[in-house]
């Protein structure tokens, strides 16, 4: 982890403990602060950037940040390529088709074959939807900016979250090719 990202949590904890003495037990548990989803809005440079990494179209492509995700925090995913979603080699860009996935599909209601994300804990604002711990959330071409939430610390017992990455497709089993993913991070301001 790096020295910014130790110095903002050292921060995050102080004032934390100030609050845990100062305000109900109620109120100090998790301040939701969107600031550092609101800097990903407002253009500012990220914290954290990925480069470009690859998201195979017949696999779940598992991402850990290096500096982890904490209650708060802002990302935006990109992605550009496409894969084939069958044995005849039939292109799809990572954008998927306009057709929305009917119900059995792994994120009905949203594109088919589209590049699609989720988290294995915590839960994550997009737009104006909140998608839980485990629940596949839209990233196509560019998710936009996402807020990432958990009520629960990171420990040793409980570490930090991690993404994975699919295909809107109820069967990749034919597919390949890969999408190119970024990932940049925005730290939060108050990660309690």
């Amino acid at each position: 982890m790096s020295m910014t990202r130790k110095l903002l949590i050292g921060a995050a904890t102080l004032m934390t403990s100030v609050s845990v003495i100062l305000l109900p037990v109620e109120a100090a548990h998790a301040v939701d602060d969107p600031a550092a989803r609101d800097r990903c809005a407002a253009g500012e440079p990220a914290n954290f950037d990925s480069g470009t990494f690859s998201a195979g179209g017949n696999n779940h492509t598992r991402f850990d940040l290096p500096e982890q995700m904490f209650h708060n925090d802002g990302f935006r995913i990109t992605s550009f390529g496409y894969i084939t979603i069958d044995y005849w080699s039939t292109r799809k860009d990572v954008g998927g088709d306009r057709t929305p996935a009917p119900s059995h599909w792994p994120l009905p209601g949203h594109n088919q074959f589209m590049l699609i994300a989720k988290v294995d804990k915590g839960e994550v604002i997009v737009g104006r939807t909140r998608f839980g711990t485990n629940q596949w959330f839209p990233v196509g071409r560019d998710s936009g900016c996402i807020w990432y939430l958990r009520t629960s610390p990171i420990t040793t017992d409980n570490p930090s979250a991690f993404l994975t990455f699919a295909f809107n497709d109820p069967n990749i089993g034919d597919n390949g090719g890969f999408g190119n993913v970024r990932v940049r991070q925005w730290f939060c301001a108050i990660c309690a």
